[in-house]
Protein backbone atom coordinates (compact mmCIF):
# COMPACT_ATOMS: atom_id res chain seq x y z
CA UNK A 1 0.00 0.00 0.00
CA UNK A 2 1.37 3.53 -1.22
CA UNK A 3 1.52 6.57 1.13
CA UNK A 4 0.70 10.06 -0.41
CA UNK A 5 4.13 11.12 -0.36
CA UNK A 6 5.19 7.93 -2.76
CA UNK A 7 2.31 9.10 -4.46
CA UNK A 8 3.27 12.39 -5.20
CA UNK A 9 7.28 11.14 -5.46
CA UNK A 10 6.04 9.43 -8.33
CA UNK A 11 3.92 11.80 -10.11
CA UNK A 12 7.12 13.92 -9.63
CA UNK A 13 9.28 11.87 -11.48
CA UNK A 14 6.40 10.72 -14.47
CA UNK A 15 5.82 14.18 -15.63
CA UNK A 16 9.55 15.17 -15.39
CA UNK A 17 11.48 18.04 -13.90
CA UNK A 18 9.69 21.34 -13.99
CA UNK A 19 10.59 23.73 -16.71
CA UNK A 20 14.43 24.53 -16.47
CA UNK A 21 15.45 28.29 -17.83
CA UNK A 22 19.16 29.35 -18.28
CA UNK A 23 20.45 32.61 -19.71
CA UNK A 24 24.04 32.55 -21.12
CA UNK A 25 25.86 34.95 -23.48
CA UNK A 26 28.53 37.76 -23.85
CA UNK A 27 29.42 40.04 -20.66
CA UNK A 28 25.53 39.77 -18.97
CA UNK A 29 25.89 35.60 -18.53
CA UNK A 30 23.40 35.09 -15.61
CA UNK A 31 23.99 31.50 -14.29
CA UNK A 32 21.34 29.32 -12.52
CA UNK A 33 21.98 26.06 -10.70
CA UNK A 34 23.54 23.49 -12.63
CA UNK A 35 20.85 21.43 -14.46
CA UNK A 36 22.47 18.17 -14.05
CA UNK A 37 21.57 19.72 -9.82
CA UNK A 38 17.97 20.75 -10.43
CA UNK A 39 17.60 17.47 -11.73
CA UNK A 40 19.38 15.91 -9.06
CA UNK A 41 16.94 17.04 -7.04
CA UNK A 42 14.02 15.22 -8.24
CA UNK A 43 15.89 11.99 -8.23
CA UNK A 44 17.28 12.75 -4.69
CA UNK A 45 13.06 13.12 -3.46
CA UNK A 46 12.71 9.83 -5.59
CA UNK A 47 15.13 7.86 -3.86
CA UNK A 48 14.16 8.84 -0.47
CA UNK A 49 10.90 6.66 -1.21
CA UNK A 50 12.59 3.85 -2.67
CA UNK A 51 11.64 1.56 0.40
CA UNK A 52 8.22 2.34 -0.01
CA UNK A 53 8.23 2.21 -3.73
CA UNK A 54 9.52 -1.54 -3.96
CA UNK A 55 6.15 -2.77 -4.12
CA UNK A 56 5.34 -1.37 -7.73
CA UNK A 57 4.54 -3.58 -10.33
CA UNK A 58 7.66 -4.55 -13.12
CA UNK A 59 5.74 -2.19 -15.44
CA UNK A 60 5.74 0.63 -13.09
CA UNK A 61 8.89 0.11 -12.20
CA UNK A 62 10.73 0.68 -15.63
CA UNK A 63 8.45 3.64 -16.06
CA UNK A 64 9.91 5.40 -13.18
CA UNK A 65 13.69 4.17 -14.03
CA UNK A 66 13.41 4.89 -18.10
CA UNK A 67 11.77 8.59 -16.90
CA UNK A 68 15.05 8.70 -14.34
CA UNK A 69 17.20 7.80 -16.81
CA UNK A 70 15.47 10.50 -19.95
CA UNK A 71 15.31 13.24 -16.93
CA UNK A 72 19.52 12.57 -16.62
CA UNK A 73 19.67 13.03 -20.47
CA UNK A 74 17.95 16.19 -20.33
CA UNK A 75 20.03 17.22 -17.88
CA UNK A 76 23.19 16.44 -19.66
CA UNK A 77 21.54 18.05 -23.17
CA UNK A 78 21.19 21.13 -21.29
CA UNK A 79 24.34 21.35 -19.64
CA UNK A 80 25.93 20.67 -23.07
CA UNK A 81 24.01 23.30 -25.23
CA UNK A 82 24.44 25.83 -22.56
CA UNK A 83 27.93 25.81 -22.29
CA UNK A 84 28.28 25.21 -26.18
CA UNK A 85 26.00 28.08 -27.18
CA UNK A 86 28.63 31.25 -26.25
CA UNK A 87 31.24 30.00 -27.82
CA UNK A 88 29.35 28.29 -31.51
CA UNK A 89 31.57 31.19 -33.31
CA UNK A 90 34.69 30.06 -32.40
CA UNK A 91 34.71 26.46 -31.84
CA UNK A 92 32.55 23.08 -32.74
CA UNK A 93 30.04 21.80 -30.39
CA UNK A 94 29.98 18.63 -28.71
CA UNK A 95 28.19 16.14 -30.88
CA UNK A 96 27.62 13.70 -28.14
CA UNK A 97 24.55 14.87 -27.31
CA UNK A 98 22.93 13.93 -30.71
CA UNK A 99 21.41 11.05 -32.07
CA UNK A 100 23.29 9.80 -35.50
CA UNK A 101 19.81 9.61 -37.63
CA UNK A 102 19.35 13.59 -36.21
CA UNK A 103 17.78 15.82 -38.86
CA UNK A 104 17.41 19.87 -38.99
CA UNK A 105 14.08 21.21 -40.15
CA UNK A 106 12.91 24.69 -40.82
CA UNK A 107 9.75 26.23 -39.58
CA UNK A 108 7.66 24.38 -42.41
CA UNK A 109 8.43 21.12 -40.75
CA UNK A 110 10.71 20.83 -44.37
CA UNK A 111 14.04 18.58 -43.48
CA UNK A 112 16.99 20.68 -44.59
CA UNK A 113 19.61 18.07 -43.08
CA UNK A 114 19.47 14.50 -42.41
CA UNK A 115 22.22 12.38 -40.23
CA UNK A 116 25.15 13.26 -37.49
CA UNK A 117 27.67 13.77 -40.43
CA UNK A 118 25.81 16.04 -42.34
CA UNK A 119 24.89 18.27 -39.19
CA UNK A 120 28.89 18.04 -38.25
CA UNK A 121 29.51 19.59 -41.87
CA UNK A 122 26.96 22.14 -42.06
CA UNK A 123 28.24 24.02 -38.67
CA UNK A 124 31.65 23.59 -39.55
CA UNK A 125 30.72 24.98 -43.15
CA UNK A 126 28.79 28.13 -41.70
CA UNK A 127 31.70 28.74 -38.93
CA UNK A 128 34.29 28.92 -41.44
CA UNK A 129 31.92 31.35 -43.41
CA UNK A 130 31.27 33.75 -40.48
CA UNK A 131 34.83 33.56 -39.68
CA UNK A 132 35.88 34.84 -43.07
CA UNK A 133 33.61 37.74 -42.78
CA UNK A 134 33.23 38.81 -39.22
CA UNK A 135 34.88 39.40 -36.09
CA UNK A 136 34.38 36.39 -33.91
CA UNK A 137 36.64 37.42 -30.61
CA UNK A 138 34.79 40.66 -30.74
CA UNK A 139 31.19 39.33 -31.74
CA UNK A 140 28.71 37.52 -29.01
CA UNK A 141 26.10 35.07 -28.63
CA UNK A 142 23.64 35.03 -26.26
CA UNK A 143 20.97 32.90 -25.60
CA UNK A 144 18.08 31.83 -23.59
CA UNK A 145 17.04 28.08 -22.82
CA UNK A 146 13.98 26.50 -21.24
CA UNK A 147 12.90 23.17 -21.11
CA UNK A 148 9.67 21.79 -21.87
CA UNK A 149 8.67 18.51 -20.63
CA UNK A 150 5.48 18.18 -22.12
CA UNK A 151 6.92 17.68 -25.01
CA UNK A 152 10.48 16.94 -24.29
CA UNK A 153 11.92 19.67 -26.05
CA UNK A 154 14.36 22.23 -25.19
CA UNK A 155 13.66 25.42 -26.56
CA UNK A 156 16.77 28.08 -27.14
CA UNK A 157 16.20 31.72 -28.34
CA UNK A 158 19.16 33.53 -29.24
CA UNK A 159 20.90 36.15 -30.08
CA UNK A 160 24.14 36.82 -32.33
CA UNK A 161 26.16 40.40 -32.85
CA UNK A 162 28.51 39.84 -35.78
CA UNK A 163 31.34 42.77 -36.01
CA UNK A 164 32.33 42.65 -39.95
CA UNK A 165 36.34 42.79 -39.89
CA UNK A 166 36.00 45.49 -42.27
CA UNK A 167 34.06 47.98 -40.35
CA UNK A 168 30.52 48.87 -40.73
CA UNK A 169 27.54 48.51 -37.84
CA UNK A 170 27.14 45.03 -36.64
CA UNK A 171 24.75 42.20 -37.60
CA UNK A 172 22.32 41.32 -35.41
CA UNK A 173 20.83 37.48 -36.14
CA UNK A 174 17.81 36.50 -33.90
CA UNK A 175 16.19 33.10 -34.11
CA UNK A 176 14.57 30.07 -31.95
CA UNK A 177 16.01 26.79 -32.43
CA UNK A 178 13.93 23.62 -30.71
CA UNK A 179 15.85 20.31 -29.58
CA UNK A 180 13.57 17.40 -29.52
CA UNK A 181 15.20 14.23 -27.42
CA UNK A 182 13.79 10.92 -27.90
CA UNK A 183 12.66 8.68 -25.55
CA UNK A 184 12.59 5.12 -25.07
CA UNK A 185 12.33 3.07 -28.70
CA UNK A 186 10.88 -0.05 -28.48
CA UNK A 187 10.60 -2.83 -31.04
CA UNK A 188 7.05 -4.26 -31.95
CA UNK A 189 7.09 -6.14 -29.08
CA UNK A 190 7.50 -3.72 -26.49
CA UNK A 191 11.28 -4.70 -25.90
CA UNK A 192 14.18 -1.88 -25.62
CA UNK A 193 15.83 -0.86 -29.35
CA UNK A 194 17.40 2.09 -28.47
CA UNK A 195 18.57 3.70 -25.20
CA UNK A 196 16.71 6.84 -26.30
CA UNK A 197 18.00 10.40 -25.02
CA UNK A 198 19.31 11.53 -27.60
CA UNK A 199 18.38 14.96 -29.59
CA UNK A 200 17.31 13.25 -32.59
CA UNK A 201 15.80 16.63 -34.55
CA UNK A 202 16.57 20.35 -34.69
CA UNK A 203 14.40 23.00 -35.75
CA UNK A 204 14.89 26.59 -36.48
CA UNK A 205 11.59 28.03 -35.71
CA UNK A 206 12.08 31.36 -37.04
CA UNK A 207 15.37 33.73 -37.84
CA UNK A 208 15.71 37.30 -38.34
CA UNK A 209 19.07 39.05 -39.64
CA UNK A 210 18.51 43.14 -38.35
CA UNK A 211 15.61 42.19 -37.65
CA UNK A 212 14.17 41.41 -41.09
CA UNK A 213 12.89 37.73 -41.31
CA UNK A 214 14.65 35.08 -43.22
CA UNK A 215 12.71 32.61 -44.98
CA UNK A 216 13.61 28.91 -45.42
CA UNK A 217 15.94 27.09 -46.19
CA UNK A 218 17.75 29.30 -43.15
CA UNK A 219 20.82 27.46 -43.93
CA UNK A 220 21.16 29.39 -47.56
CA UNK A 221 21.48 32.69 -45.49
CA UNK A 222 25.13 30.95 -45.56
CA UNK A 223 25.13 29.74 -48.63
CA UNK A 224 25.38 26.06 -48.67
CA UNK A 225 22.24 24.56 -49.27
CA UNK A 226 20.26 23.95 -52.64
CA UNK A 227 18.53 27.57 -53.68
CA UNK A 228 20.45 29.15 -51.12
CA UNK A 229 20.68 32.87 -51.75
CA UNK A 230 24.46 34.16 -52.74
CA UNK A 231 27.15 32.98 -50.28
CA UNK A 232 27.77 36.91 -49.25
CA UNK A 233 24.72 37.40 -48.15
CA UNK A 234 25.38 38.27 -44.60
CA UNK A 235 28.09 40.26 -45.71
CA UNK A 236 25.98 42.75 -46.89
CA UNK A 237 23.49 42.83 -43.87
CA UNK A 238 25.02 45.56 -42.13
CA UNK A 239 23.92 48.25 -44.62
CA UNK A 240 20.18 47.03 -44.09
CA UNK A 241 17.79 48.96 -42.09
Amino acid sequence: MYTMKSFVTMLAVLSGAAALVTTTGGHNEVRRASISQSIGLVLESSTMVDKETTNLSPFLQEMVDEQRELQMDVGKAMDVLRKDYPYFLKRAPDFSIYHDSIKIKDSTGKAQLSKLSSYKNAFYVMRTMISLIYDTDRSVLQNRMVYDSTRTQIRVSFNAMLVPKLGGRPVHVDGISVYSIDSIIRDGEGKRRDKGGKIVEHKIEKMLVNGNAIQPPYFGVFGFAQGAVPAGALAGAGAWS
